[in-house]
């Protein structure tokens, strides 16, 4: 039998298909898993894919779909489609349409045409909310009957939109019988966001697991060669292959030719390789393959056969040279390029002739909808075709209507990229304006707009200035203010001046009693709140709320209210009834845009009053509707923030870091990166780690110096520095940022920084700071607290005050009762070690004993081993025992030194050379050395200066 006819034998993968196997028994239970499958192009994804598929053949309902290369444009939920697709194959249109109802076959109508005549769609917000819950309602109704496997391939070609479904069914869809496998090359990471996100997102989701595909050792590929050779290959072989295909399925099967031998002139790449066999070919063979490489990964017999334009035997002659040579796959009702490097590398050959020839045959076809095509697809791709083929007016007109698509299923960045392929024909195009019945300035308002929810601030802001060098301000008001108003909110979260100008400009063009006037007056409030403008924000707040209620808009009115309730915050006055009501109301009117806002609004009133269970209990269901109205990217972050917080002050910390990864992942803008440096910074800070402290910091100062934050980034900067340097046992340069910090606060003007106060004040005690500490104490009784987080905070800087003069026991344990009350275990825990050491200094062992212990117990609990090991240092000082529940013991010294190399210790952290040591301790200068080198090899540490560092920092010694 010729060996074209088989197919590689499945080798190695062992692992990862016993993996998949356990969780498929976990779904048959009832469990929903996930799986992420990761390997470089040439891997064996799909393959991994087909073999477990084959495996559960008869056990579960499996349903596929590949995402679509966008490399010239971009396709909206193209696998969801291609899923729906065989669906319908399988079951039929009718029985679909059972599971979810004659409404929600209108919404996926959307998807696919054989679900009839679509819903409507007013509001965008709630349409892709129903898209999205109906889907969701699908894969529940069909696991019901049996397991369910869905499979997404190749979503590093995915739009956001799909990206964004994915993140919500990942959410949503819990306790059910269905296993989602998405497929991705790992190095495609690096420069695409939407996969960083969603693969960020789907890996932490409950349930999931990635599996990354190593390369295939020497003896799995002598198992794949055998099964394309038939017969047991020669070591030599093996050897051979191993060594030039490293490993990769795809070059071991590219090194084989037909007749089973081995390729000796392989170029050096696979994409020339690729090409050579393409070109080994018939011609007819050959020139149906260049067609096929314009068409997308996966073409229909149909539309191939109306673009070729030949008999359906006829075609399949064509087809199966590629198809025996393993560079086409064929499946019920179409065909594909078995790799995408082979078809890349088919694409790429093409000259510039031959790729309008094609792309007007595509265009032709689809034009004349002779060839059924999905609905969501069939815009795009004539744009995309009729693009290739230099028909401007054809390509503009498909472009704008497939960019109106995307903007209906809340897919921005897709709709941004229909509308550059707008404006890159308009030039072309005479009547540009009645073709699409918008003027050129129009689209780049639209154009920027998507930009700016796509959180694309630098294309947006590009979209703006060519907008207004275009607008006639002198009769387009609106349109000058409303393109003032996106300038202002793409440099509010790119951190660029200007904002408040271009607000200010938006509303002395905005005078009428408009919904454009509603919209500058609720930004241009939130911004002066972002600011710390309060008074200024509320006479602004006051205008809205009287203008939406003669526009009588409810969504205006919901803005107000969060203005006003953030106002409200601001002067130390939290109803927290009051915004769950607002967010109550946002829901019930759907609008995305005010629920996402009061929510956002209610997670910083429950964090600022110390709620965080309530916070970590419904902050992840606000973050799922910022992906849901596809605003993940632009204010999840923001959204994310205070989740992490509640986790953080909580002490799960676990948690607080993956809700930092996934808020990290969404790559968001300037904005958005101060909460996650921030976050990173704060849990480094209860780790205490100075050294990730240092680098959160570093990345806060890279961030554009925008006046939105200024006052805030410089306060947590300063405090960082302090934190990160106090804990590096650097006290010197902690003492000299400890007087910066006063500085700060005399300057500033309104409220002080709690936070930065409180670790200011914590390092001048330490440093013997006594007339800093006494103006911070005072500055600390003179402020006014607008919560119980800053009264617990204001607590502790005066209980701090006492350690300069011999700590008040009763101060610290009133510190550490005010922190279990907030239930915040790491501040709690160093509230207890200082009420510890007071409680030893005033001759309560017992008493002192029962602080350490519990304070050890809850920082080790938490994950902080830094704050435990130093409550733990301390109570060995005091001669007390944790660890067998005594006080009053000879302990061991601590970090495994012996008692006289603790005492060198002492001595060489107070700054003593070997001969003082020697003489304070009574022994030879020699005898010292030997310590003090036996002291370092313990410590790893590489000198006397980081033994010092180590020691000041676990205060095994007393600050000097």
């Amino acid at each position: 039998m010729s060996t074209s006819l088989r197919r590689s034998r499945f080798s190695g993968r062992a692992v990862e298909l016993d993996s998949m196997e356990s969780a498929f028994r976990d779904v048959s239970g009832g469990r929903q898993r996930s799986f992420l499958l990761g390997a470089e192009a040439g891997g064996g994804k799909t393959r991994l894919v087909e073999e477990f598929a084959n495996r559960l053949s008869g056990r579960a309902l499996i349903l596929k779909g590949g995402c679509i290369e966008q490399r010239e444009s971009a396709l909206p939920y193209a696998p969801v489609t291609a899923v729906l697709h065989e669906l319908v194959q399988l079951r039929g249109a009718p029985a679909v349409k059972s599971f979810v109802g004659a409404e929600g076959a209108r919404e996926l109508a959307w998807l696919l045409p054989e679900f009839g005549e679509s819903s409507e769609r007013f509001d965008a917000g709630i349409a892709r909310a129903r898209l999205f819950e109906v889907l969701r309602k699908l894969f529940e109704e069909l696991a019901r009957e049996t397991p369910l496997v869905v499979v997404i391939e190749d979503i590093h070609w995915a739009d956001q939109a799909t990206c964004d479904l994915l993140r919500f069914l990942a959410t949503r869809l819990k306790k059910i019988r269905l296993m989602l496998i998405v497929t991705y090359r790992p190095e495609e990471t690096i420069a695409t966001n939407a996969l960083r996100t969603t693969i960020a997102d789907l890996s932490l989701s409950e349930g999931a697991a990635v599996l990354t595909l190593p390369r295939l050792q020497r003896a799995e590929v002598a198992v794949q060669l055998e099964g394309l050779l038939g017969r047991p290959p020669t070591p030599a072989l093996i050897n051979e292959v191993h060594a030039r295909c490293c490993g990769i399925p795809l070059f071991t099967e590219a090194l084989i030719d037909a007749s089973g031998g081995l390729r000796r002139d392989f170029p050096g790449s696979l994409n020339d390789y690729l090409l050579r066999a393409v070109r080994d070919m018939p011609a007819s063979t050959a020139e149906l393959l260049k067609v096929m490489a314009l068409g997308g990964p996966h073409i229909t017999h149909a539309l191939l056969r109306s673009v070729a334009n030949k008999a359906d035997l006829e075609l399949a002659e064509w087809l199966r040279p590629a198809i025996l040579a393993g560079i086409l796959v064929s499946d019920h009702d179409g065909y594909a390029f078995r790799h995408a490097l082979i078809h890349e590398a088919v694409r790429g050959d093409l000259i510039a002739g031959e790729k309008v020839a094609i792309h007007r045959a595509y265009a032709d076809v689809l034009e004349r909808g002779a060839v059924p095509s999905y609905r969501v697809w069939h815009s795009v791709a004539l744009a995309r075709h009729w693009y290739g083929a230099g028909q401007a007016e054809n390509c503009l007109r498909w472009a704008w209507q497939s960019a109106t698509e995307a903007a209906a299923t809340f897919a921005y960045a897709d709709q941004m990229e229909m509308l550059k392929l707008v404006l890159a024909v308009w030039p072309e195009v005479d009547d540009a304006i009645e073709v699409i019945g918008a003027d050129h300035c129009k689209v780049l308002e639209l154009a920027a707009d998507a930009a700016c929810w796509a959180a694309e601030a630098e294309q947006g802001l590009a979209f703006v200035e060519r907008a207004l060098a275009e607008v006639d301000v002198g009769r387009d008001k609106e349109q000058l203010a409303a393109l003032l108003l996106q300038r202002a909110v793409m440099r509010q979260h790119a951190l660029i001046p200007g904002e408040i100008a271009d607000l200010e400009r938006a509303l002395d063009h905005a005078l009428d009693s408009t919904r454009l006037r509603a919209d500058g007056l609720g930004q241009f409030s939130r911004a002066l709140i972002l600011r710390g403008e309060f008074d200024r924000a509320r006479r602004l707040g006051d205008e809205l709320k009287d203008l939406s209620e003669r526009l009588d808009d409810e969504e205006y009115r919901i803005e107000a209210l969060i203005v006003a309730e953030s106002l409200e915050m601001a002067s130390g006055s939290y109803h927290i009834d009051s915004l769950w009501s607002v967010v109550d109301r946002a829901r019930q009117a759907s609008i995305g845009r005010v629920e996402v806002l009061a929510g956002a609004a209610l997670l910083r009133a429950l964090l600022e009053t110390g709620k965080y269970p309530q916070v970590t209990e419904i902050g992840p269901a606000i973050f799922a509707r910022t992906v849901e109205f596809g605003q993940a990217r632009y204010i999840g972050a923001i959204i994310g923030s205070p989740l992490c917080r509640a986790l953080l002050a909580l002490g799960r910390i676990s948690e607080a870091i993956e809700t930092c990864e996934r808020m990290a992942a969404l790559d968001p803008l300037p904005l958005g990166l101060v909460h996650v440096f921030e976050c990173q910074a704060e849990i480094a800070l209860v780790l205490g780690n100075s050294d990730r402290i240092a680098v959160a910091a570093r990345s806060l100062r890279s961030l554009p110096p925008g006046p939105q934050v200024a006052s805030r980034m410089a306060a947590n900067l300063l405090r960082f520095d302090i934190e990160s340097r106090a804990l590096a046992g650097d006290m010197d340069q902690s003492a000299i940022l400890v007087r910066s910090a006063l500085n700060h606060h005399c300057e500033k003007q309104g409220r002080v920084s709690w936070p930065l106060l409180a670790s200011a004040m914590r390092v001048a005690v330490d440093t013997k700071q006594k007339d800093v500490a006494r103006q911070f104490t005072d500055l600390a009784a003179r402020s006014p607290c607008r919560n119980v987080v800053e009264e617990a905070e204001r607590l502790g800087i005066l209980a701090e005050m006492s350690r300069s003069t011999g700590s008040d026991l009763e101060a610290w344990e009133a510190v550490a009762q005010s922190w279990a009350d907030l239930n915040q275990p790491f501040r709690q825990a160093y509230a207890l070690m200082q009420a510890g050491g007071a409680a030893v200094n005033a001759g309560q062992r017992a008493k002192g004993a029962g602080h350490f212990r519990r304070g050890a117990d809850l920082a080790h609990s938490t994950g902080a081993s830094l704050l435990g090991n130093q409550i733990e240092t301390l109570a060995e000082k005091a001669r007390i025992d944790l660890r067998n529940g005594k006080e009053g013991g000879m302990p061991k010294a601590p970090l495994g030194l012996t008692d006289r190399e603790f005492e060198v210790l002492r001595l060489l952290a107070a700054g003593q050379s070997n001969r003082e040591i020697a003489v304070n301790l009574f022994i030879s200068s020699k005898t010292a050395s030997v310590h003090v080198s036996n002291i370092l090899s313990k410590l790893s540490v590489p000198s006397r200066g980081a033994a010092a560092a180590m020691a000041h920092r676990l205060r095994i010694v007393d600050p000097a």
